[in-house]
């Protein structure tokens, strides 16, 4: 297990917590889904126009947020009706792209399901760079974030500028998201976000504890899927996501023993 693989995980986990509760309170899995769908389109991107991967997922993920909004304003269809349109579009459009620039089916293989061998130096920058930032700016947004996310016109009142702060949201995510594919894989980032964080508020008792709970849980499971994954020759992001779900078996089955045991009353 190299250095890269360390920091990168520390990085990604420590982003994760905190976006991932707001996945939850706000329900917003199937756009964390829809936008993970989108990444292997920016990946596809970036190998046409000769930049970075991470840099052609985030703009198609601010091109997937800025649509998604739009046509939500339009109110023709239900927001999960959208996100599964514009979610299998982009998926579609990516696999396509990828044949048609004949990328080999292994390397498609290790985007959607994570790879040990594609964590190297040049990756790590962007990871650790991006995730800082991100958390830097996430902390900088957690009241307003907070305020919108318990009450909109609350939020409203108090002069938070929901949309814009909505928007940013999607952002960060879409952010995680180029970090994260190449280690977890396209087909369950999603699952880094929402398990972990579900995870802590079994037993949080505030949004910032969740918040700390969801990216240690994030961190452990990552860090022990490592070894695990290269020692058994599986792909890495399922071994992290199969370790991130026992774990909260685990937790829930010791949250009901709790509930069991407190005196009635």
């Amino acid at each position: 297990m190299t250095a890269p693989l360390l920091i990168t995980a520390t990085a990604l986990a420590l982003l994760a917590g905190p976006l991932g509760c707001f996945v939850v309170w706000r329900r917003m899995a199937y756009f964390g889904d829809g936008l993970a769908h989108s990444a292997l389109l920016g990946v596809a991107i970036g190998l046409i126009v000769g930049m970075s991967h991470q840099i052609g997922m985030i703009l198609i993920a601010i091109i997937f947020a800025i649509t998604l909004i739009w046509l939500r304003a339009q109110s023709l269809l239900a927001t999960d009706t959208l996100l599964g349109i514009l979610a299998h579009a982009a998926l579609s459009l990516g696999i396509l792209a990828m044949a048609l620039l004949g990328v080999e089916d292994a390397e498609v293989h290790d985007y959607l399901l994570g790879s040990l061998d594609s964590v190297n130096a040049d990756v790590l920058v962007y990871v650790v760079l991006g995730c800082g930032l991100s958390l830097g700016i996430l902390m900088r947004l957690w009241p307003g974030l907070l305020l919108m996310t318990s009450s909109e016109e609350l939020a409203h009142a108090e002069g938070v500028p929901v949309r814009v702060y909505e928007f940013l949201l999607m952002l960060l995510l879409g952010v995680l998201v180029a970090a994260a594919v190449q280690i977890v894989g396209i087909l369950l980032i999603t699952s880094l976000l929402i398990i972990p964080a579900s995870a802590a508020r079994l037993f949080a008792q505030s949004p910032e504890a969740m918040a700390i709970g969801g990216s240690l849980i994030a961190g452990l499971c990552m860090l022990a899927g490592l070894p695990v994954a290269s020692a058994m020759a599986v792909p890495l992001g399922p071994t992290i996501v199969a370790l991130t779900v026992a774990l909260f078996v685990l937790l829930l089955a010791g949250r009901l023993l709790v509930d069991r045991l407190k005196p009635a009353g």
